[in-house]
């Protein structure tokens, strides 16, 4: 299809089945279509946002924020509708990163401990 506005339709149909992945891939042809074209960035923070993909999709909702703005749809429906979905994916992004900072600290606190371990000499071990 060489329509975007085919490609955001059928995005949101797309959605709906939750197919996210197929919905990504026709809201990244659309936005590839037409760059200026804010709804084609919001369908693809949708696909993004349910393939937990959350950096990805708060950068897309931000592009469409943007791009519905230049449009003079800044008050319109759709930013109303995107700008929530643009907190939710902040959140979760940060939910996200926090989460991965922990994980970081965990495993590093475990291999220093495995190493300080693995150093100690067996015939001073005290059992």
């Amino acid at each position: 299809p060489s329509s975007h506005v085919f490609l955001v339709n059928r995005a949101a149909s797309l959605l709906s089945l939750k197919r996210y992945s197929a919905a990504a891939v026709d809201a990244r042809l659309a936005v590839a279509l037409a760059p200026a074209f804010g709804k084609a960035h919001a369908r693809l923070g949708q696909a993004l946002y349910f393939l937990k993909q959350y950096a990805g999709a708060v950068e897309a909702y931000e592009d469409a924020l943007r791009f519905e703005e230049e449009e003079g749809n800044a008050g319109g429906t759709n930013s109303v509708v995107t700008r929530g979905y643009l907190q939710k994916a902040k959140e979760k992004l940060s939910k996200q990163e926090e989460k991965e900072r922990g994980k970081r600290g965990n495993a590093s606190d475990g291999k220093e401990e495995s190493a300080h371990i693995s150093n100690t000499p067996t015939d001073q071990v005290q059992f």
